[in-house]
């Protein structure tokens, strides 16, 4: 059985966990605790343990 993502669970919490990140890193950003270089690599990290949580479930012997 093929789902859409929006019907999955887990990455209804992965994308809730990474939008939590990201909008602290922003907002650490904009009150000025983070330089931009700090800014981006936080954003990067954050953005691709989303996708990796994604990726991860994907997998063909996770989803026996």
């Amino acid at each position: 059985m093929n789902k859409s993502w929006y019907e999955s669970k887990t990455k209804w919490g992965a994308v809730l966990i990474g939008l939590g990140a990201i909008l602290g890193t922003v907002g650490g950003y904009f009150s000025g605790s983070l330089d931009i270089q700090g800014a981006l690599q936080a954003l990067l990290i954050e953005a691709g343990g989303v996708l990796g949580i994604f990726g991860i479930r994907d997998l063909p012997f996770v989803n026996k």
